[in-house]
């Protein structure tokens, strides 16, 4: 999952991948100003959510911001406070798998969802044609 800020406007981006490899793909459009780490947050969130509906029992997610994989992680103290709130969000989202990690990797790693965060704001009307796109105000 990736989340993006730019003057432009915010997105997130997220794949689920099963076990088996079947990939599902999901783009939200933010309408409302957030930072990168806001958005890295709710791609984090929508991802979650998603599992749980799907009811997933083990999840693994891959995240590009230090920032949020270290404050879920419990290693770095979120002291701002929409990030305590997402924190809190995330925390109790996380409670419902039998098994959760939050990983950091590189920003190298999450091409996919990168583009996707990013195409949400840019080519909104292109992509909610192809792609099941959210917009959240």
């Amino acid at each position: 999952m990736d989340g993006a800020s730019t003057g432009d406007g915010s997105g997130a981006g997220l794949i689920l991948i099963s076990p088996e490899g079947i990939e599902l793909t999901y783009a939200m459009r933010l309408e409302f100003p957030s930072t990168n780490n806001e958005a890295e947050y709710k791609a984090l969130l929508a991802g979650l959510r998603m599992a749980a509906k799907l009811e997933v029992q083990y999840i693994r997610a891959h995240v590009d911001s230090l920032l949020v994989a270290n404050q879920v992680k419990g290693d770095y103290e979120a002291k701002d406070p929409k990030m305590v709130e997402y924190l809190k969000m995330a925390q109790e989202l996380l409670q419902g798998f039998q098994k959760a990690e939050v990983i950091h990797i590189s920003r190298g790693l999450t091409k996919n969802s990168d583009a996707l965060s990013k195409l949400a704001h840019v080519a909104f009307d292109h992509l909610a044609k192809n792609v099941k796109v959210e917009t959240i105000k």
